[in-house]
């Protein structure tokens, strides 16, 4: 078990203290050297596609779940609907323009005929998408509509989340309201659709909460609604869920977190420092296994669903306050605080354009800036011979009062490729490196180290996934009993920093981890058993020499 393992690393040799912080200074940017990994390679190909702008920021975007997958923006006080035209950009089609105050939110049902459309003065339209007029209004809340949704199981259903923290179930055909919840003590700013009928909903706001409602036992007050209720650290701007409805994510601050729902909220991923800003949006595609992220800091995040593992990075203009994925996983649309909305769409290489094997590309993670490209300009080709004048240089005869001065050129040593990763402070391709050639212990100790010494031993063996963990501890068991008491502290301080940073191994997740920390016990206690031999020996050793 991990508890006896961390036991054992304890008994068998003391943590090395790590040193102090040496601040660095920051790059201006990163050189682009390492090679594009197959899982980035389709996310380097989503081009923008088309920008507008609109009169004021952009609230809420929303993509129809069916074909021609229209796309709803609420901007100001109205709601603009665009769909596929010529050379397959979006047109604005029809504005609903039916509204006393700002739009806050858009959803559409599961058949794609109606939109729900919240505004700041607490009424929620009905919007037939056929004839783009409202069919009704839900009035009720005291404030804003700040989130909305249908039911997935019943489409005469839909709910109502305000900015007064209550909950409001709605009958789409009659405008009556069912149910009336006080769900969070501040805003609500996310709602979904949960597992269990039209009665089940799941809400999270600005108190920090997300909480799972059951409406059919309402009738026994709020207390008694709420099935689950998980604390996400931040005041939350936005979530999701997983198909099936059955985990749960929720954004908000820097942090992105995985819930568990049907294991009563129990956390299943979880990245602190997702963005450097607030995240104000969240989304799946089609198949759940691509998550996009975007924050006010003007970065928009792709990540793994499964391992939260980063992707890829998009540079945005401005902050985002809304994201949308569009149901056939080809393009994707931010919404921006200074009223312009990006869609971009995939785009696939020419083959003149794909890097050939060996080729020198773009890292993994790589930052793509929206700005428009600049074509370059074509230099005419100058001529730097001189042929008039005062000459001089290599094929120059020296006067006879000159001085020639034999000039010895020492030949550049070639750079390693470890060394290269160091010194551009990119310590987790020097991490891939270790493991993926295999280094020798007396190599891999002095990278562990050189980290350690840097102070980034933890952001370097952090949230490296499945399959790194896997390749990293084999490598570790390899240098294990080494002999060397600074080399086997090294290894305690490395295999401390993965269990504590890797949620993968908490407990170990795999059929083939849980094999490899078995083996990592077993040496463990070998060592800790030849360690208590040792004592004993030198004790007797101690004993007859002082005879």
């Amino acid at each position: 078990s991990i508890g006896g393992l961390r036991r054992g690393l304890k008994a068998s040799g003391r943590k090395r203290a790590m040193g102090d912080f040496a601040s660095l200074r920051a790059l201006p940017q990163p050189r682009r050297v390492a090679e594009l990994a197959p899982e980035a390679q389709s996310f380097k190909a989503f081009r923008v596609r088309q920008t507008h702008d609109e009169v004021s920021r952009v609230t809420s975007m929303a993509f129809s779940p069916t074909e021609p997958y229209r796309l709803a923006v609420a901007s100001g006080t109205k709601v603009g609907l665009w769909s596929k035209g010529k050379e397959e950009a979006l047109e604005n089609y029809a504005t609903v323009r039916k509204f006393k105050d700002i739009t806050q939110c858009a959803s559409w049902r599961g058949d794609g005929k109606l939109l729900l459309a919240g505004e700041a003065s607490g009424s929620c339209a009905v919007i037939e998408v056929l004839t783009r007029k409202p069919l009704r209004r839900f009035r009720g809340h005291g404030d804003a509509v700040s989130c909305c949704a249908f039911a997935a199981t019943d489409r005469s259903k839909a709910a109502t989340g305000g900015r007064d923290g209550k909950l409001r179930l709605w009958d789409v055909a009659t405008g009556d309201l069912i149910h009336t919840v006080d769900a969070h003590s501040d805003c609500m700013k996310a709602l979904s659709p949960a597992a269990g009928g039209p009665e089940a909903w799941i809400t999270a706001g600005y108190d920090g909460r997300v909480k799972l409602w059951d409406l059919r036992v309402a009738d026994k007050g709020a207390t008694g609604a709420c099935a689950i209720s998980i604390d996400h650290g931040h005041p939350v701007e936005a979530g999701c869920t997983f198909p099936g409805c059955a985990m749960y994510i929720s954004v908000g601050g820097p942090a992105v977190k995985v819930w568990d729902l049907a294991a009563g909220g129990r956390p299943v991923q979880e990245i602190a420092e997702a963005h450097s800003k607030a995240v104000t949006a969240v989304c799946l595609d089609s198949t759940a296994s691509v998550l996009l992220t975007a924050s006010f800091e003007g970065l928009a995040k792709v990540w793994h669903a499964a391992s939260l593992e980063h992707l890829w990075t998009y540079k945005l203009p401005a902050p985002a306050t809304c994201a949308a994925w569009r149901p056939d996983d080809k393009a994707f649309a931010v919404g921006l605080d200074n009223g312009r909305w990006i869609l971009r769409e995939r785009k696939f290489a020419l083959k003149a354009e794909v890097p050939q094997a060996g080729a020198e590309t773009q890292e993994p993670q790589q930052v793509v800036d929206d700005a428009e490209e600049k074509p370059k300009e074509s230099w005419p080709s100058r001529q730097w011979a001189k042929r008039e004048g005062y000459l001089r240089g290599q094929d120059h005869e020296a006067a006879s009062d000159d001085e020639v001065v034999d000039l010895v050129h020492k030949k550049r040593r070639k750079e390693a490729q470890l060394d290269f990763f160091l010194r551009k402070f990119e310590y987790r391709k020097a991490i891939e490196f270790l493991v993926l050639h295999n280094l020798p212990p007396s190599e891999g100790l002095a990278v562990i180290e050189e980290l350690l010494e840097r102070g980034a031993l933890r952001s370097a063996l952090s949230n490296l996934g499945t399959e790194l963990c896997r390749s990293l501890l084999q490598w570790m068991m390899k240098a294990f009993s080494s002999g060397d008491g600074l080399q086997e502290r090294l290894l305690f301080e490395a295999l401390h920093t993965i269990l504590d940073g890797n949620s993968c191994l908490q407990p170990p997740s795999t059929p083939e981890l849980q094999e490899i920390f078995k083996k990592l016990e077993d040496k463990v206690h070998q060592e800790m058993m030849m360690q208590e031999a040792i004592i004993e020996t030198g004790g007797m050793l101690k004993a007859v020499m002082s005879l």
